[in-house]
């Protein structure tokens, strides 16, 4: 028996594959989106992710981001302020966590970005075999 999440993964590549208009974000119930954020969360923190997605002044953007914490740069251990457990951190304050949108860090620009699952266009992972 397939899981929930398989199921919605092979539909999605169906549905990317015959470039269907929308994302299957908006159009799923709640309990699919659930799947669909468990999902891209769970690549996040296992690899380095490609995602594409509308930002909220209309313009696209292609971000190599992810939740890996081996991924994240190493402070020098002689700085005595910021860093916790050799991840940068920011000093502004975070806003309320929305379930709709996720908290990632992004490789190329070195900081912490955010985007929302329901502008989310592509997300896309590179497999590597030794």
């Amino acid at each position: 028996m397939k899981s929930e999440s398989s199921v919605w993964e092979q539909s999605e590549t169906v549905r990317l594959l015959a470039s269907k208009p929308g994302t299957q974000y908006q159009e799923s119930d709640e309990a699919n989106q659930a799947i669909i954020r468990d999902w891209v969360r769970r690549l996040l923190q296992t690899t380095e992710v490609e995602v594409e997605f509308v930002k909220s002044d209309g313009t696209l953007r292609v971000m190599r981001c992810t939740l890996n914490p081996e991924q994240f740069p190493v402070v020098p251990t002689n700085v005595t302020t910021g860093p916790v457990d050799g991840i940068v951190t920011e000093s502004r304050p975070r806003k309320q966590p929305d379930v709709h949108s996720i908290r990632v860090f992004d490789l190329d620009q070195q900081a912490w970005r955010s985007f929302r699952f329901d502008r989310l266009r592509r997300v896309s992972v590179s497999l590597k075999f030794a």
